[in-house]
């Protein structure tokens, strides 16, 4: 049943990747208004899903793991292109599976931020921290969640035209809530719900870094980097359209919030394989390493293409050469990437496996040079006390058995 469960994980985990890639690759040949934002967000799916199939796979009674599994599904699904027309949604003649992909993009964003908000409120253990705060907390986490499945069910999904780029109102084919159930709320406030929902999961979790305290800090301290760094990405972001005015900066100007959305799984990775959280750091550091060489080759293929349909944009007829030529540097680095970034997280965050070898390594070569006995038997315990952590260590040494005529 393990087996399954594991290959089943996989199975999704591989789907994923491909759904991302999809979408990925429309956006890119579509030449989508924030393109580059959308592309590192698509990316962000190979972390959060990694690291939440290893967890799900070893840990399954653990929230976290598909908490963040969740969170990596939203950024796969969340932006697939749609080819049916504004008319087809309005008179719902378009196809079932565009009119699943327009109620995803209605609700995923939503969806991505409550799940944010289950990560900050129950990381590492997975449930709710004891307190006088929890009642407080399940409320709030009630009224979150409660808001998403609303937005699911409303009659009405406003949804981008691809002509215009502008909010267009079509009808839910599921919106089995009564009409006009959100016209109460203030358009001010359902526009906050978001920056509230945000704000709030920051809030928890740098107050349960303050009050946690010895190894729980510890692993708390990586969330609470890669929640600071968002927290400081968003604003930047709105920093960068309002002083660039209207479509000046919107290609860049969130590039570093897409960025720092991916840094959650990377610090759930790292509490891991350091402070040996959940007993499977070794898992974890290979997930990590190939998130990290997944990031950094989708950046490279992302990059080589929009540099190659700038430099050949007035030799080559659409963008079939560039993307070949993507494909084929990123083949190329694969290799190297890969053993130098799999050395760097052992080295780093890998310490167990990391400082074994070294050990061993730096007792093989005093063993060359080392003649007396008792010193040897002493450095042998040492090492292997060292290495590998025994309860109990003991070294026998066969007695000479030499024979005289």
């Amino acid at each position: 049943m393990r087996a399954a469960a594991t290959a089943l994980v996989g199975a999704q985990f591989a789907l994923g990747c491909a759904v991302a890639a999809y979408a990925a690759s429309a956006i890119l040949v579509g030449g989508r208004p924030g393109g580059l934002s959308l592309v590192i967000l698509l990316a962000a799916y190979v972390p959060y899903a990694g690291v939440g199939s290893i967890l799900v796979a070893k840990r399954p009674w653990n929230l976290i793991g598909w908490v963040l599994l969740g969170i990596g599904w939203t950024f796969a699904i969340g932006f697939l292109p749609m080819d049916a027309t504004i008319e087809q949604l309005q008179t719902l003649t378009a196809s079932p599976l565009q009119e699943v992909i327009a109620w995803l993009t209605k609700w995923s964003v939503s969806l991505t931020f409550a799940l944010f908000a289950v990560l900050a409120f129950t990381f590492p253990t997975g449930r709710l921290a004891e307190g006088r705060w929890r009642p407080l907390v399940r409320l709030a986490l009630t009224a979150i969640w409660g808001t998403v499945i609303l937005s699911a069910f409303d009659p009405v999904l406003t949804i981008e035209s691809p002509a215009t780029g502008a909010g267009v109102e079509v009808p839910n084919p599921i919106g089995l809530l009564p009409p006009g159930i959100f016209d109460a709320i203030p358009p001010e406030i359902l526009a906050l719900v978001l920056p509230t929902i945000l704000a709030a999961s920051i809030t928890a979790i740098a107050g349960r870094y303050a009050r946690a305290q010895d190894l729980e800090r510890l692993q708390l301290r990586w969330l609470v980097a890669a929640f600071g760094s968002i927290a400081i990405a968003v604003p930047t972001g709105f920093a960068i359209l309002a002083a660039s005015g209207p479509g000046g900066g919107a290609e860049l100007a969130w590039v570093p919030a897409a960025a720092a959305f991916m840094l959650p799984p990377i610090a759930v990775g790292i509490a891991v394989t350091r402070y040996r959280l959940y007993e499977i750091d070794r898992l974890i550091s290979r997930g990590l390493s190939w998130a990290i060489l997944s990031g950094v080759l989708v950046a490279v293929y992302t990059g080589a293409v929009l540099l190659l349909q700038t430099a050949l944009g007035g030799v080559i007829q659409g963008q079939t050469v560039a993307v070949a030529g993507s494909t084929l540097l990123a083949a190329a680095l694969f290799q190297p990437l890969r053993r130098r970034v799999q050395a760097a997280v052992d080295h780093r965050f890998n310490r167990a496996r990391y400082d074994a070898e070294r050990t061993a390594t730096d007792f093989a070569d005093r063993l060359r040079d080392q003649m007396d006995l008792a010193s040897v038997s002493g450095d042998i315990v040492g090492v292997v006390d060292t290495a590998l952590r025994p309860t109990s260590v003991g070294v026998w040494i066969r007695p000479s058995t030499s024979t005289t005529p």
